[in-house]
C-alpha cells in the first residue's frame, strides 16, 4: 500500500470515528489501529523528563507499553534524581524488554535541560513531552497521529484534554481545560493561540503533540527558562496552527511536589523573561501581554517574592494599571499581600 494512500486511510478513519458514539468510537478506534500492521506508520518520539518520582514512573511507563500506536521511540532522561528512580527504569526495562533510550545526568540541571535534552535525543516526525508522574490514555498517541493526518501541513500541534489525579490516582477533576480555565473549556480554541494563551489558556502537556518542523521552525528550548512549555508556544503559534482534539486521554498529576505547588516564584519569574523579548505583535496580543504581566506581578507578591518592589514596579510601568501601582507602593512599605487582599475585597 503507497504512504500517499495510507495518509487517505488515515484521514478517512478519523473522519468516520468522530460520527460515532464514544463507546463505540473507542472499541473501533482499537481494533483499527491493532489491525492495520501493514501501514506505514511515522515515529513518535515520547520523551519523559524523570525526577525524583519513582512511585508514579512504572505506571508512566507501563502506560507508554499499553499505546495502541505501534511505533513509538522512547526517550528517558534523569535529572539526577536522588530517589531509585533510575533503579525503577532500569528494572521495568528488563521486566518488560521495551526499547528505551534512557540517560542519566550526572548532576541537577532542571526541567527545560532535561526536556531540551529529550528533544536533542528524539528522532520521531512527532514529539510529546510528558512528566514523569502522569499517565497516558492507550489511544493517545494513534489519534493524535490520525487527526495530525487530517490537517495540512501548516498544522504544527494537537492537543486534547486530560484529567487531574491526585498522588493515589484519584480523580480532581475530570477536564484539565475546564479546571485551570472554564472559559476555553466547552470551546477550545485552535489556530494562532498567542492571545488565549496569554489570557490564562493552559495546555496540558502531557497530552499535547508537537510536529518535528514546528519544534526546527522556532529553535530549540530556551534553557534559561523555568518552564519551558509557554514559550514553545507562543513561538509556535506564530508560524504554525494548533488543532485541538477532542477527548480526554491522558492524567496530570497533582501532588506536594508539583511544579505548580513548590515553583511558583519560578513560574511568575519565566513570565517576566518571556515578556520582556517583545516577541508580541499588534494591539491585541500587548494588551494580553500586558493584563498576563500584572497577573504575574500580583502572584509574585503575594508570594513574597524578594523581589516583589522591582517586579511590580517595572509591571506597573509597562501596564500603568492603579492597582499594580498600589501594589508596588504596598510593597515598598513592607507591607504584605496577605495584609492588603482583605481590605481590597470590601
Amino acid at each position: 500500500m503507497s504512504r500517499a494512500r495510507n495518509w487517505k486511510l488515515l484521514r478517512n478513519q478519523v473522519i468516520g470515528f468522530q460520527q460515532l458514539p464514544g463507546s463505540a468510537t473507542a472499541k473501533l478506534r482499537t481494533v483499527w489501529c491493532r489491525n492495520h500492521s501493514n501501514m506505514i506508520y511515522p515515529t513518535v518520539s515520547i520523551g519523559i523528563g524523570s525526577y525524583n518520582n519513582a512511585g508514579y514512573l512504572e505506571i508512566l511507563l507501563d502506560s507508554v507499553r499499553a499505546q495502541t500506536y505501534p511505533a513509538i521511540e522512547l526517550i528517558v532522561v534523569d535529572d539526577c534524581s536522588v530517589d531509585n528512580s533510575v533503579a525503577v527504569v532500569q528494572q521495568w526495562m528488563e521486566r518488560t524488554g521495551y526499547p528505551v533510550t534512557f540517560v542519566r545526568h550526572e548532576q541537577n540541571q532542571g526541567l527545560v535541560r532535561t526536556f531540551s535534552h529529550c528533544t536533542q535525543l528524539a528522532t520521531g516526525s512527532y514529539l510529546s513531552l510528558v512528566g514523569s508522574d502522569d499517565v497516558l490514555e492507550p489511544e493517545l498517541i494513534a489519534l493524535t497521529v490520525a487527526e495530525f493526518a487530517r490537517q495540512p501541513p501548516s498544522c504544527g500541534v494537537v492537543y486534547t484534554d486530560c484529567r487531574l489525579i491526585d498522588a493515589d490516582g484519584k480523580e480532581i477533576a475530570s477536564s484539565f481545560l475546564r479546571y485551570f480555565n472554564p472559559a476555553y473549556a466547552d470551546q477550545p480554541p485552535q489556530g494562532n493561540l498567542i492571545v488565549p494563551l496569554l489570557r490564562g489558556l493552559y495546555l496540558p502537556t502531557v497530552t499535547t503533540t508537537v510536529r518535528r518542523e514546528a519544534l526546527e521552525a522556532v529553535g530549540p528550548h530556551d534553557e534559561t527558562l523555568f518552564s519551558e512549555d509557554l514559550d514553545m508556544w507562543l513561538r509556535i503559534s506564530r508560524k504554525f496552527r494548533f488543532v485541538h482534539l477532542p477527548g480526554t486521554l491522558g492524567a496530570y498529576r497533582v501532588h506536594n511536589r508539583s511544579a505548580i505547588h513548590t515553583n511558583r516564584l519560578s513560574l511568575n519569574e519565566t513570565y517576566f523573561r518571556i515578556y520582556r523579548k517583545a516577541y508580541f505583535e499588534g494591539p491585541e496580543e500587548w494588551a494580553a501581554a500586558r493584563h498576563s504581566l500584572a497577573d504575574h506581578a500580583e502572584h509574585y507578591y503575594a508570594s513574597e517574592g524578594p523581589e516583589a518592589v522591582a517586579r511590580l514596579w517595572y509591571a506597573f510601568k509597562e501596564t500603568r494599571l492603579p492597582k499594580v501601582g498600589l501594589f508596588w507602593l504596598m510593597a515598598r512599605l513592607g507591607i504584605k499581600y496577605s495584609t492588603l487582599r482583605p481590605l481590597m475585597s470590601r
